[in-house]
This record gives structure tokens, sequence and C-alpha cells, in this order.
């Protein structure tokens, strides 16, 4: 029992940090940020769902194309783009990230982690990412090697 003390006092102080920082009441009212897509499922119940109205079934014809980005890969992209405060977070294959205006989709940065290709053959449906989590100013994602960066 004395072993398993200071792994759960760890964890209780993490967590009571967690609770009183900003980000967190973000992420968990989610749903009052219209402009921002937080959270891989939009909000913290994962609703997915956006409850903007402007476009609707009597005007989605009207649509059309405000921009588009190039990763430079046509291999597979099966990431869920993160928008936080107008910037919008995407990764490419091999892991790679970009940090993209959302209003304009021109490209504000972008991080090669320079995954291990030999990885590849692990992967069962190309070399895809399936995004970026935010947490305050820093960007974590997986990369198709097994490693966790921020």
């Amino acid at each position: 029992m004395k072993n398993l003390l200071l792994p759960i006092t760890a964890v209780l102080f993490l967590f009571s940090c967690a609770e009183n920082d900003p980000y967190t009441s973000r992420l968990l009212n989610a749903d009052s940020e219209n402009e921002s897509w937080l959270l891989h499922g939009r909000t913290y119940d994962e609703s997915r769902f956006s409850p903007l109205t402007d476009i609707n079934d009597s005007n989605v014809n009207q649509l059309g194309l405000s921009w588009s980005f190039e990763t430079g890969t046509n291999r597979g992209h099966e990431t869920t783009p993160i928008v936080v405060d107008g910037m919008m977070f995407i990764t490419a294959p091999w892991s790679v990230v970009f940090a993209l205006d959302a209003k304009t989709g021109k490209q504000i940065w972008s991080f090669d982690p320079e995954a291990d290709k030999a990885w590849a053959r692990n992967a069962c449906c190309d070399v895809v990412n399936r995004g970026v989590a935010v947490w305050g100013d820093q960007v974590v994602f997986a990369t198709i090697d097994g490693r966790l960066i921020s």
C-alpha cells in the first residue's frame, strides 16, 4: 500500500491542477465557442455537432469553396481539424503537422517529426495520422513511429 501512495498523490495533484487551469474550463465549455473546434468531437461529450445556423437546407446549394490547402502528398489523410482562436491544426501522412489560418487557409507553420519510414510496414491503412490535441499553447500529437510530441 505504501508503494501506491506516491502515484495516487501525484495523480490527484495533477487533476487538481487541471481543474483550476483556464484551458480545462474552455474544453469543458467548448459548446459555447462557436468559432472553435477545440476537441476531436468538438465538445467534451463528443457531440460532433455544430450549432451554427447560417448554413441550412435552404441555402446549402449556394456554398462554394473558400480555400483549399495542399499538404504536398496524395497519401491518405484522416485528420480531424482542431480550431483554436482562428488557428487550424491538421496532420498529414508521416505525422507532419500544419498550422493554418482558419479563415484564409494560409500556412502559419509546419513541423515534420521526420518519422522513421520503416514503420510504414506496421501501418494497416497507409501512414495516416488522426490529428492533434491542443492544451493551452501546446500542440500534442503522436507519430507513426511511436513518439508523443508537444
